[in-house]
């Protein structure tokens, strides 16, 4: 019983005139004009030197890749408690340890800050 009436809907379906879809517009028609790109932020620019992290300000923290606001604040803030001996200490800040290791040849705990942008 059940198929006949599955033949009969398929039989109707069949007789009934077909009418074409409606046009779809294409990929291109549809996708509205797409704006330009926001420009990516530059990067820091390479720096040159050493930068002595137990007198270096905020603002001289800033400058190398990976140090942002709040980075600097947290180096700062631990170093007023009591001032790095080594850079393996400041690595033990938390989410320090690898930029530590990236930058460590730009990081001192003793003598002048030389950091200054490279020239291209």
């Amino acid at each position: 019983m059940m198929t006949m009436s599955l033949i009969a809907a398929l039989l109707c379906a069949a007789a009934e005139p077909s009418v074409p879809p409606p046009e779809l517009p294409t990929a291109v028609e549809a996708a509205p004009p797409r704006a330009e790109k926001p420009h990516k932020k530059k990067g820091k620019p390479p720096m040159a030197g050493v930068l002595n992290v137990n007198r270096a300000t905020e603002a001289e923290l800033r400058l190398l890749p990976g140090i942002g606001k709040k980075r600097a604040e947290l180096i700062v803030e631990r170093r007023e408690k009591k001032p790095f001996a080594s850079l393996d200490e400041l690595g033990r800040i938390k989410g320090m340890r690898n930029l530590v290791h990236k930058l460590r040849a730009q990081l001192a705990v003793q003598g002048d800050t030389t950091l200054r942008p490279m020239r291209p």
